[in-house]
């Protein structure tokens, strides 16, 4: 179980740190602004981010317990995704509204994709949890 847990912490290190580097060399070099879809990459990664970090809080902090069924292992995961990256869009919003730039043409489209792409990289987030820990998640053996 150790080796397990250091390894989930290991990758959420990683990705973590792809995510920033690739928000920030977006930044740098206006990618956000050219290329319309790049955005749903560190989307995406938040997502997975974020589903991979709630499992692991949930399974080997010690504050939630370690078994779970599948159905709440999904919600959870879903839950962080999309509650951050709702989080994230009102930010936006916020932003948008404070620098009085207005909203841009594609807003909601743009906002319904964004929390989309937090929603499936939540799921890949979770699929990875499965994957990492080699079993099922409501083996009652399991972690």
């Amino acid at each position: 179980m150790q080796q397990t847990k250091e390894h989930v912490l290991k990758v959420l290190f990683i990705l973590i740190w792809v995510l920033a580097l690739t928000h920030l060399a977006a930044e740098q070099f206006s990618l956000y602004w050219t290329y319309w879809w790049f955005d749903v990459l560190t989307h995406f990664l938040g997502g997975a981010w974020l589903g991979l970090a709630s499992l692991w809080l949930w399974y080997f902090s010690g504050h939630f317990g370690t078994r779970m069924p599948t159905r709440r292992a999904v919600l959870i995961a879903l839950f962080a995704g999309l509650s951050i990256g709702l989080l994230w869009e009102v930010y936006e919003y916020s932003m948008w509204q404070f620098l009085g730039t207005g909203l841009p043409n594609n807003y909601v489209a743009d906002t319904l994709g964004d929390l989309a792409m937090d929603v499936v990289g939540a799921l890949f987030g979770y699929g990875m949890f499965k994957i990492f820990t080699g079993r099922s998640v409501t083996d009652p053996t399991a972690v």
